[in-house]
C-alpha cells in the first residue's frame, strides 16, 4: 500500500513540475532553479497530495512564483500553507471569487475586491457540494484563513454568502498564477 501511495505522490509531484516548467517559460525563461531549496521540498510534499488538475496548476504557479523574485524570499511559505489547508471545493469556490469579483486599486496602491455576494444555490454548483451544511463549514473555514469575510444574509428566498476575496486571497491567487510581483502589477496589466 504504502508504494501505492509513494508512486501516485511521484506522479502528481512531475505532474507539477511539468506544469510549472511551462509557465516558467511561458513567463519569460524564468530560471526554475532559483527558488528557495525549503520552499521547493515543501510546494512537492504538499502538492503532490493532488492530482486534480486545476489545483495541480496553483501549486506549480507558486513553485514559477518562488523561482521568480529573490532566492531567499520566503513569502511563498503562507501561500502554501493556506493552499494545503484548502480542500478542492474550497478551492473552487476562491478561484470562482477570485475571478469574478470587481478588483480596484486603493489610494495606497493595493488592490483590494469590491462587495460579492453569491446565492448559496449557486455556491453550491461552483464548489460541488450538495450538502448545505458542508457548505457551510467550508465557508466558516475559509473565513477562519482570512480568505473570505465573515458575513451571511438572506433575500426573501435564498441564503446569500459573502465570498468578497480578501486582499490576502488576491495577492495568493496571482502568486498562485506563478505572478511573483505585487497583486496591482498583475490585475492593472490585464
Amino acid at each position: 500500500m504504502y508504494e501505492r501511495i509513494e508512486s501516485w505522490r511521484a506522479q502528481n509531484a512531475r505532474q507539477i513540475l511539468d506544469k510549472a516548467r511551462r509557465k516558467a517559460d511561458d513567463g519569460a525563461g524564468i530560471d526554475m532553479d532559483r527558488a528557495h531549496p525549503r520552499l521547493m521540498y515543501i510546494l512537492l510534499d504538499q502538492g503532490s497530495w493532488h492530482d486534480r488538475g486545476p489545483v495541480q496548476d496553483m501549486w506549480a504557479g507558486l513553485i514559477v512564483s518562488s523561482c521568480a523574485g529573490d532566492a531567499r524570499d520566503e513569502s511563498n511559505l503562507i501561500f502554501i500553507n493556506l493552499l494545503g489547508a484548502m480542500t478542492v471545493n474550497e478551492i473552487a469556490m476562491f478561484n470562482h471569487a477570485c475571478i469574478v469579483a470587481n478588483k480596484i486599486a486603493s489610494s495606497e496602491g493595493l488592490i483590494v475586491a469590491e462587495p460579492l455576494l453569491c446565492e448559496l444555490h449557486k455556491l453550491r454548483r461552483i464548489a460541488g457540494i450538495s450538502d448545505l451544511f458542508s457548505l457551510d463549514r467550508e465557508l466558516d473555514h475559509m473565513r477562519m484563513l482570512g480568505l473570505f469575510p465573515y458575513g451571511m444574509d438572506s433575500t426573501e428566498d435564498s441564503l446569500v454568502a459573502d465570498i468578497t476575496p480578501s486582499t490576502l486571497a488576491l495577492h495568493m491567487y496571482v502568486r498562485c498564477l506563478g505572478h511573483a510581483g505585487s497583486p496591482a502589477q498583475y490585475f492593472i496589466s490585464l
